[in-house]
Parts: C-alpha cells; sequence; structure tokens
C-alpha cells in the first residue's frame, strides 16, 4: 500500500503528515511519501522541519510536485476541500480523499500554517497527528 499526503507546496503540511505517518505505523507495509499541486520550493519549511526534528521523526523525501505516475496504486490523502477538487479534475482516475475523510471525522480541513508563528505550526501539527492516529491501517 503506497499513501501520498498532498498539500499545495509539499513543503509545510505533507511533510509533517509523512514523517508522523512513518513513525505512527513502522510496522506496517505502508509506503508514505508527500507531494504539492504547485510545489515549487527545493526544501521543506524550517518550521516543519523544526517540529519533525524535535519529535525525532523521519525526515521526509524533498519537496516534489504530484504526477500521474504517483496517482497509479496510491491513496492520495488531501488537506483541504480545495485540494481534493484541483487533484480530481486533474486525475479523475486516482483515489483522493481528504486526510480528515480518512480518519473519520468528517470534512475538515487542514489549517496551512504557511507564514505563519510557529504556534500555527503546532497547532496544524497537531490536527494532523489527530487525523493519523485515526487510521484503520
Amino acid at each position: 500500500m503506497r499513501i501520498i499526503f498532498v498539500c499545495t507546496g509539499n513543503t509545510c503540511r505533507s511533510p509533517m503528515a509523512e514523517s508522523y505517518a512513518k513513525a505512527r505505523f513502522k510496522d506496517k507495509d505502508i509506503v508514505f511519501e508527500s507531494r504539492g499541486v504547485m510545489a515549487g520550493d527545493t526544501t521543506i519549511n524550517d518550521r516543519s522541519a523544526a517540529i519533525i526534528d524535535r519529535e525525532n521523526l523521519e525526515r521526509p523525501s524533498a519537496p516534489h510536485q504530484l504526477t500521474a505516475a504517483d496517482t497509479a496504486d496510491s491513496l492520495l490523502l488531501v488537506m483541504t476541500a480545495s485540494h481534493k477538487d484541483v487533484v480530481g479534475r486533474q486525475f479523475p482516475e486516482a483515489d483522493v480523499r481528504m486526510i480528515s475523510e480518512y480518519a473519520g471525522e468528517g470534512v475538515e480541513d487542514v489549517m496551512d500554517p504557511y507564514g505563519g508563528t510557529m504556534d500555527d505550526y503546532e497547532v496544524t501539527f497537531v490536527q494532523l497527528k489527530k487525523f493519523i492516529d485515526e487510521f484503520d491501517l
């Protein structure tokens, strides 16, 4: 099984989700990755990296743009309803769901901390952990 977390730039939310999921489900035969719908940077955000380091999590892959090849045989877990719409239109055959939906928590966007304070990144990380902890894998 392959799960790809998708956010906008693949620098804040999806890398934190990737790193946390790798730790949370390390004993499962699941590949966790992350991508962006508009990825352009080559490194993850410093604040996201600080949280990943503080939590002693494995560093995520470098930011990458979501491609058609990524959608083959993968579950795409997006952060917002607008991400779901964008990915669904671009890749109609993809299995794309909001992370909150997959967690059984209904439709709830994950806050984008980009440009915010360290506290904003902490809130986002806590929200991601809450959802990922609910996964039935």
